[in-house]
């Protein structure tokens, strides 16, 4: 009963975080990623192509930090979660839960990579990173601390 109900919140919360990424955060950025591009936003720059270029590079470079950081969010999260159920007294096999949370897990953030258009190489990197951290997050929880020791406050702590 605990598999069952852990997968129905864990799957609540991919469905609310993947289709809210897909639908606003993913146009987002993509319309700035565009608007750089077109040289829409700095057209008459001092520097002109080149300082546009440079511009382009470092919102790139914005970007990608900004959702690299919240989708490896998600991965701490579920992480933190799959710990917290495994480590409860009446919990005979946690490789279950490992298997339904970094199924889950990947299910959200590949839906997401999937409805991004490729713009570059930073426009699809943080994908890339996000998935990679779920799978590290699993095989050494100790690094989930050094980003998001909040969250781990939050939760309770690494068990």
């Amino acid at each position: 009963m605990r598999a069952f109900s852990f997968t129905l919140t864990l799957a609540l919360w991919a469905y609310i975080i993947a289709v809210v990424s897909a639908r606003y955060v993913t146009p987002f950025v993509e319309g700035i990623r565009e608007s750089l591009s077109s040289g829409e936003i700095v057209n008459d720059i001092a520097g002109g192509d080149t300082g546009n270029r440079a511009l382009k590079i470092v919102v790139d470079l914005v970007l990608f930090m900004a959702q690299a950081y919240f989708l490896t969010g998600w991965s701490a999260y579920t992480v933190l979660k799959v710990r917290t159920m495994t480590h409860l007294p009446d919990v005979s096999s946690p490789v279950i839960f490992y298997v339904i949370g970094i199924g889950v897990c990947q299910w959200a953030l590949g839906y997401i990579a999937l409805r991004e258009r490729f713009q570059g190489f930073l426009s699809i990197l943080h994908s890339v990173v996000a998935m990679g951290a779920c799978v590290t997050f699993a095989f050494k929880p100790q690094h989930i601390p050094v980003l998001y020791g909040w969250m781990v406050n939050l939760m309770g702590g690494l068990k």
